[in-house]
């Protein structure tokens, strides 16, 4: 007897990757993780929470609102903190917000994404993005059948092959309705986007009439060089920003939000958000709102310099992780390496090219016999690429772990060498 389950969209891998993510360091408990891509435990302070609401509550104070009505009850579906938040992407980001009803304030980065997608791929449409990427948005994006194309990170980076990429579809009569885009520091890979190459993308998408969603969970943590704009401040007529604060404050607020383009259409972006979400989650939790407003006003509507002692951490930890890989993998005599990775300007990852298959079954392998849990790159593409690679965090693991780590990892590569 068949079951009414069989060959469903839950069966998909890519819906499994973040379970798998949570579920391996559980499966084994003595093995040093190296696999997670959380913000360190010793920047996430609880501190931040109370002296993020006290600054709030301050704040209402001083007008004529009811702090019990903000808080207590079910709020605008938008969010209560729409004008703050304005403020915010205008200091930090550049971005100026004309009509703050176009933030919709969400429940994390996943909301706002699944929010975004429904607003924009009404009656079918193709979602263009980079291989491999985080399977947050191409998980959401199966479950809610859309179809995806994925195009190879050397392709995506390159504006002229992404162009004929773009272009062929159009020709065979398929029609690009967004295209997703993590600009500064991917994951998995910590790929970015130059200057040069974000005016192309958003030159291309005005040509040909699609939507991008702009990811900038890493855009806080560059190490080296100067920041680049994003495509939201430089254009914002095609850019849906997608935001979250689970690294620059802590994960636990779950609290993200979406920049819709502003416009005088027959219903405006941030209407269909709202309706969407009106019909999810109802509203984004106030008190959490109240506390990144707070943190926000405390900080003068900026999250820069409560994020310098986690960029100088963060930096300390990349570059640790490389000298661990230098010390382990050392050049040979032709001044090669067998083992590479790059180096990343920012971002928490570090993606290393090794010369076999490295996939589920061998990361369960180098667990469970060698001690130390690290993430296959493949698992985040839907073409079967990069299936020689691995993605390293240095975010949440100690400068001992990673010393330790990279040492195991070094052993599993010499036992699967020939």
């Amino acid at each position: 007897m068949s079951s009414a389950f069989e060959n469903t969209i839950f069966e998909d891998p890519i819906l499994n990757v973040i379970h798998l993510l949570n579920s391996i360091a559980q499966e084994n408990p003595e093995a040093i993780s190296l696999a997670s891509g959380r913000p360190d435990d010793e920047q996430c302070d609880p501190v931040l929470i109370d002296k993020g609401l006290t600054r709030y509550q301050q704040h209402v104070a001083s007008t004529e609102q009811s702090l019990a009505t903000l808080l207590c009850q079910y709020g605008k579906t938008a969010g209560v903190i729409n004008d703050i938040l304005a403020d915010y992407l205008q200091v930090d980001e550049g971005i100026k917000v004309l009509n703050p009803e176009s933030i919709v304030v969400c429940m994390g980065f996943q909301e706002a994404c699944t929010l975004t997608l429904l607003s924009i791929f009404e009656g079918g449409g193709i979602l263009l993005v980079p291989d491999p990427v985080f399977s947050g948005i191409t998980g959401i994006a199966k479950l809610l059948r859309i179809k995806i194309l994925p195009v190879p990170m050397a392709t995506f980076l390159n504006p002229t092959a992404l162009r004929k990429v773009a272009e062929d579809l159009e020709s065979r009569g398929e029609k690009i309705k967004a295209l997703y885009a993590i600009a500064d520091f991917s994951n998995p890979t910590a790929d970015s986007l130059s200057y040069h190459d974000r005016r192309a993308m958003l030159r291309l998408a005005k040509e040909m009439d699609f939507f991008i969603l702009e990811d900038t969970a890493y855009s806080y943590f560059r190490y080296e060089g100067e920041k680049i704009p994003s495509m939201k401040s430089i254009d914002s007529s095609r850019v849906f920003l997608l935001g979250s604060f689970s690294k620059s404050i802590f994960p636990g607020l779950r609290m993200g939000y979406v920049v819709a383009p502003e416009g005088d259409g027959v219903m405006p972006f941030s209407t269909r958000l709202c309706k969407a979400k009106s019909l999810v989650t109802v509203n984004t939790p106030a008190l959490c709102q109240a506390v990144v407003a707070g943190l926000l006003i405390e900080n003068h509507y900026s999250l820069k310099g409560l994020n310098q002692p986690r960029v100088l951490s963060y930096t300390n930890k990349r570059d640790h992780m490389i000298k661990c890989l230098e010390r382990q993998f050392p050049l040979k005599a032709d001044a090669r390496r067998t083992i590479t990775w790059n180096h990343p300007a920012g971002g928490f990852f570090i993606n290393v090219h090794l010369p076999f298959v490295f996939g589920y079954s061998e990361m369960c392998e180098c667990a469970k016999d060698f001690k130390v849990i690290v993430f296959p790159t493949s698992l985040f593409s839907l073409t079967n690429d990069a299936v020689t690679q691995v993605r390293l965090s240095f975010s949440n693991a100690t400068t001992p772990e990673v010393t330790q780590a990279i040492d195991r990892f070094r052993a599993y590569v010499e036992f699967k060498m020939p």
